[in-house]
């Protein structure tokens, strides 16, 4: 999701949390109340308890002089022979902490250089403008004071640690207060607190021995206190990317207090997250709201990764974020172009796939790479070029970062002002990652052991689907997943989602397309030549609010069993909640069993159907392909107009792929093939699907009808994924509407054939 639309709709959160508490129900024959009185500005830091009142005693205690880090000299490019110590240093230079941006698109003067009278009592606390937050981001600023680097001259920096030290202290202080007196429950959620408390505990560990150890021990209570109540608050269950930053958060905490309880605390919130299938799926997945939303889930594995890298004596931990990345590796698609592409049709709000997943920052997968061999596929890996101009380029980002650029114009290089503190989700920014943490926790001699699997040409290079080995691989009833020399086929099992929007704006829906489908039909000549896609939804102030238009439903490129009632109403199998799932895998081959009842409304509340329509399907996956079997059956309570099965056809990508030739399709009628069409082909028996160097058939096990959806579809939200569906005919009334009592079943098997 767009990060400026991200903000947006924390604001209409916020404001709309602001409205609820401030606005008491009134008696319809009573007269309006007067107009609340002004908020009573907040010049002076909370002081009415014991850790509050040392914490800003010691920031009374400093003087400007302790603010002045006294640099003068820029940065260094130092000579570097070490192939290792190149390659850290590459790490750094594909996202190089922003000590000193502040906002997005803007230059500023930067955090490690603001004017050193911005971090004194005197300016925090303003009788004219409030509690003022010095304008840095304290995570990177106190990374730079420890970064021990040759070319480093902040490294060290007593002045640096305590302008981190300040600021941190400045946010600490101001949400303990209300934490402990607001009503509004945005104060009172952990998963909108664990941004924050993450930079605590980073900040803690950071400063050593700069801070005296009365503020210290006074900054380390009230920590431990907003540990206490996150703990108490527990997990929030409406979004899971926000709710692991406070698991992440405690265990920074813990690490920064260094105290038994405080450790306890940490683990013991951590395993209420992690066995709990609402936010951690054991297939390998961080929910949204339930379901696999393949964009979503890339924010989740940022933090996830994180904490792994944190946290190495959680093996459940280990064993949890290993799972992730082994199951985003098995969702990439390889195309014969070199792009790459996945599903997303499970998502439940946006279009993209693993492959453009949220905050995909480029240290994210290499960190992940350190954590497991799955991940080594997934991550990006420099040149001898790139190793060998890493240190300057690093350099320079590092440079341009620190240097003040005085200018007139407000708009290219505004002065770094500090404001008021005010409740944020994020207490720096989600528009960057406050620290490279690939570099943070690099292990020694990871170097060396890529460059021997480059030297080797492992396998671990290359993504599973592009491997030479065969795989059948069952993640816990959600995915089936299989390679085979000549295809490859995910199939989607799991749950869907149903977001009310308990404390967010809500959506319009649908959350998730699935009921139990094939995700993707792949061979290594065709690429992903059969993949369930859709757009997904804007805030519903946007127009349009959702993508998924209902009245282009023949075009939704979801393989699911979908129709209309006599009277014109959608219902499709794609929005079975949690389809009943069994699986039988072995070694070489595999049989899915799915099932489930077709929900009577697909969005909203309103009902299409006023009777039961039953749905199962059976996959079965062999050396040579799959055969799917779908069946369809009913009370005869409704009068179906229209009843198909679905299968998405899919042509490209055309943003990353402008110049990809649509899939052609064709049917096989009488011996003979011809081209596919909108109108309706009798006594088909099978369909060939061509695209690049290659073709797949799908073979009915008896003649059917099919056409194809009126258009192509195409994402004009997050992508530019392009689909054709097929779709199979399986009422079979000649047009005429009918009610279904007995099973209408079709049967079908897709294989890789010559092109």
């Amino acid at each position: 999701m767009n990060e400026s639309i991200f903000l947006r709709r924390w604001v209409i959160v916020f404001l709309a949390a602001i409205a609820l508490v401030a606005s008491p129900a009134l008696a319809a024959d009573t007269p309006p109340p007067a107009a609340p009185a002004k908020p009573v500005l907040r010049t002076r830091l909370p002081d009415e308890k014991p850790h509050q009142q040392a914490l800003r005693k010691y920031i009374g205690s400093l003087t400007e002089q302790d603010f002045d880090h006294g640099v003068k000299e820029d940065p260094k490019t130092p000579a570097i022979d070490s192939a290792e110590d190149l390659y850290r240093a590459w790490i750094l230079a594909i996202d190089f902490p922003r000590v000193g941006v502040i906002h997005h698109g803007l230059r500023n003067n930067p955090g490690a250089n603001l004017p050193a009278s911005n971090f004194t009592l005197a300016a925090i606390e303003d009788a004219n403008r409030g509690v003022i937050k010095p304008s840095i981001w304290p995570e990177p600023v106190v990374w730079l004071a420890n970064w021990k680097y040759p070319g480093n001259p902040y490294f060290s920096s007593r002045a640096l640690k305590l302008r981190a030290f300040v600021t941190a202290t400045v946010g600490m202080l101001m949400m303990d207060d209300q934490q402990e007196h607001s009503p509004m429950l945005l104060y009172h959620r952990s998963d909108w607190f664990g941004p924050h408390l993450m930079m605590y505990g980073y900040v803690l560990t950071g400063v050593g021995d700069a801070v005296a150890p009365e503020a210290r021990a006074a900054y380390a209570a009230c920590l431990k206190i907003m540990m206490q109540r996150v703990s108490t608050w527990g997990p929030r269950g409406d979004e899971g990317y926000l709710d692991i930053t406070a698991v992440l958060g405690m265990r920074l905490a813990a690490d920064a207090l260094k105290d038994p309880e405080a450790s306890r605390l940490a683990e013991a919130y951590a395993k209420r997250f992690f066995s709990d299938p609402w936010y951690y799926h054991p297939a390998g997945y961080f929910p949204e709201q339930g379901c696999f939303d393949a964009g979503f889930n890339g924010l989740s594995l940022y933090y996830a990764t994180w904490l792994a890298l944190q946290a190495p004596d959680w093996d459940f931990v280990q064993d949890a974020v290993k799972k992730a990345w082994q199951l985003r590796g098995e969702l990439v698609l390889p195309e014969p172009d070199g792009q790459l592409t996945g599903a997303s049709h499970t998502n439940s709000r946006t279009g993209s796939d693993v492959v453009k997943d949220q905050w995909d920052w480029p240290f994210r997968t290499v960190a992940a790479s350190f954590l497991t061999d799955d991940a080594i596929c997934q991550a990006p890996f420099p040149t001898v070029e790139q190793l060998k101009t890493a240190p300057e380029e690093a350099r320079a980002l590092f440079a341009s970062y620190v240097h003040n650029f005085p200018s007139d114009d407000p708009g290219v290089r505004s002065p770094s002002i500090s404001r008021p503190w005010a409740w944020m989700l994020y207490p720096d920014t989600p528009e960057y990652p406050v620290v490279n943490f690939a570099d943070e926790f690099y292990p020694k001699g990871f170097f060396a052991k890529r460059e021997a699997l480059a030297k080797s040409n492992s396998p671990l290079l290359k993504y599973p689907f592009q491997r030479g080995d065969s795989f059948v691989h069952a993640h816990d009833k959600a995915f089936l997943i299989a390679k085979k020399p000549t295809f490859g086929v995910i199939v989607h099992t799991g749950p869907v989602s149903e977001f009310k929007g308990e404390g967010h704006v809500e959506f319009t829906g649908p959350y998730g397309l699935s009921g139990g489908s094939l995700s993707a039909f792949w061979t290594p000549a065709t690429g992903a030549v059969i993949l369930g896609r859709r757009a997904g939804m804007q805030f519903p102030d946007r127009k349009p609010a959702n993508f998924d238009l209902p009245e282009a439903w023949r075009t939704w490129p979801v393989h699911a069993v979908t129709g209309v009632t006599a009277a014109g109403k959608l219902f499709t199998s794609a929005r079975i909640q949690n389809p009943d799932a069994t699986f039988d895998v072995s070694n070489d081959k595999a049989t899915v069993k799915v099932a489930g009842v077709i929900p009577p409304g697909v969005i909203g509340t309103e009902n299409s159907l006023e009777g039961k329509l039953d749905f199962a399907r059976t996959f079965t996956v062999d050396d040579k392909g799959v055969s799917i079997e779908t069946m369809i059956s009913g009370d005869g309570k409704d009068s179906i107009a229209e009843l198909y099965e679905v299968i998405p056809v899919y042509h490209g990508n055309l943003m990353t792929q402008p110049k990809v030739v649509p899939t052609t399709i064709e049917f096989e009628s009488a011996g003979k093939w011809a081209p596919a069409t909108e109108q309706y082909a009798d006594a088909v028996t099978a369909v060939r699907l061509t695209r690049f160097a290659g073709a797949v058939a799908i073979r009915f096990d008896r003649p059917r009808r099919a056409k194809l959806s009126p258009t192509d579809w195409t994402d004009t939200f997050m992508t530019r994924a392009s689909c054709r569906n097929l779709l199979v005919d399986m009422i079979e009334s000649g047009d005429k509407p009918m009610a279904v009592k007995d099973a209408r079943k079709v049967v079908y098997r897709i294989e890789a054939i010559g092109k």
